[in-house]
């Protein structure tokens, strides 16, 4: 795939400029209208921060805070929790929460945002070759259950964005390659393979252990938690955009 979108120099990387790069949604349907339902909350699972904390990284969050009202650095009077959300968060970058979904401002929405439930796919040789997905929310994610929706124009700009990111901050090369050996040790472990959405902008998965790709028809792609139900009886319009 060629990119019809970059940035004039990825050393001079700031993300006003980043955020105009990486600005398309994984589709023109509203994914949150789907999974929101199955949320006790009725928000959708990657804006509930019972589920996912958000971070920024910290030249991200000064831009963010200069420009926006819509984040504030996250905080929680569970001592415990914070110690173990630090323990988590790559070093770089801070926790963040919203306003909220309804007040959701989409210029401003972190790269975190943009991404999810997509993460940086480096092979065990620290090859960046595509986008898989972050498997802990499986059964919550309506868009892994249909990565069929997923549009090229998105898997385009995520590749332009995170080739930058990768190059501006280096260490995201370790923390990816080390997130992309546990999905493989993980998926090897369960016997199953790693699906891919490749920068050539078809569809493969992975075998795991011997990571050799196979090209696949996306729309076959496993379904989960409740989605696998509601594939089952679709209504109407379902039908149509799926």
């Amino acid at each position: 795939m060629q990119n019809d979108a970059g940035l004039d120099e990825y050393t001079h990387i700031d993300f006003e400029s980043l955020y105009r790069v990486f600005d398309a949604p994984i589709n023109d349907l509203d994914c949150g209208k789907k999974c929101a339902p199955y949320n006790t909350l009725g928000v959708p699972f990657c804006c509930d921060i019972q589920q996912i904390i958000p971070t920024a990284y910290l030249a991200e969050w000064s831009y963010l805070k200069d420009n926006t009202n819509l984040w504030d650095l996250w905080s929680d009077e569970d001592a415990q929790k914070t110690e173990k959300i630090a323990e988590e968060i790559p070093s770089g970058q801070v926790p963040i929460v919203c306003l909220g979904a309804d007040q959701c401002q989409r210029n401003y929405r972190a790269i975190t945002c943009r991404a999810f439930p997509f993460f940086p796919y480096l092979t065990s040789h620290g090859e960046f070759i595509g986008l898989s997905y972050y498997w802990e929310y499986e059964d919550r994610c309506w868009v892994i259950s249909n990565l069929q929706v997923v549009d090229t124009r998105y898997i385009l700009q995520f590749t332009t964005a995170f080739e930058a990111l990768l190059i501006y901050f280096p260490e995201e090369i370790l923390n990816f390659q080390s997130h992309s050996d546990r999905m493989r040790r993980t998926f090897e472990k369960e016997n199953r393979s790693i699906p891919l959405l490749h920068q050539d902008g078809q569809s493969y998965i992975i075998n795991p252990n011997s990571e050799r790709m196979q090209q696949i028809n996306i729309k076959v792609s496993p379904k989960f938690g409740p989605y696998q139900i509601a594939a089952q009886m679709p209504f109407p319009d379902e039908i149509q955009n799926n």
